[in-house]
This record gives C-alpha cells, structure tokens and sequence, in this order.
C-alpha cells in the first residue's frame, strides 16, 4: 500500500440537471471559493505533488449556479492552476435540507 499523493478522478453527472450545470461552470459561470494566495488550500500540498505549480497557483472553484435537483442544492466544485487554467477534480456538492425532528 502507498501513501503517495494520487488525483482525483472526475465525478460524472447523475441525470441531465446535472450534466448542464457541469457545462455551465466549465463554460466560466463560475467563482474562486478559496484562492491559494489568501488563505491555506488544505488540498494544496497533494495538487502540487499530482499536477505541479506551488501553492499560489491552485485556488478552489465553484460553479456560479446551484440546482435544486431531486431535493438537494446542487454546486460544481473543482481545482484550477491559474497560471496554466489546468482545471482537475470535478466533483457535485449536494446539500440535503435539514429536516426538523417532528414533536420536539
């Protein structure tokens, strides 16, 4: 068994919703969550043993647009090199609500 830092493979869209929002935020409707220059990426350190640069370069993206899809708020969030705009680890946020417990 090895401990040594390996990528992420890209998540596939479940259903059509998905699938656009993906293309959307690849088609830039998307923001940085979290840029290396401001604040510890804590993802930094394996990015630049998988793919190179320094910590400066990766920052943390987020698609512009969440879908509500089968009762979750669904983001796309990956990695991108903003010197190279290498884009890496595409993977869907699903927030669930949170459900109240009943007679409290």
């Amino acid at each position: 068994m090895s401990n040594l830092p390996c990528a992420i493979p890209d998540e596939s869209p479940r259903n059509l919703p998905e699938q656009l929002l993906l293309q959307d935020a690849k088609a830039g409707n998307c923001r940085v969550i979290r840029r290396g220059t401001d604040i510890f990426l804590g993802d930094a350190p394996r990015l630049i043993a998988v793919y190179g640069g320094n910590y400066k370069d990766w920052d943390k993206m987020t698609s512009s647009e969440a879908f509500e899809i089968n009762g979750a708020s669904v983001q796309v969030h990956w990695f991108r090199n903003s010197q190279t705009l290498q884009e890496v680890e595409f993977k869907f946020k699903r927030q669930y609500p949170k459900i109240a417990p009943k007679n409290m």
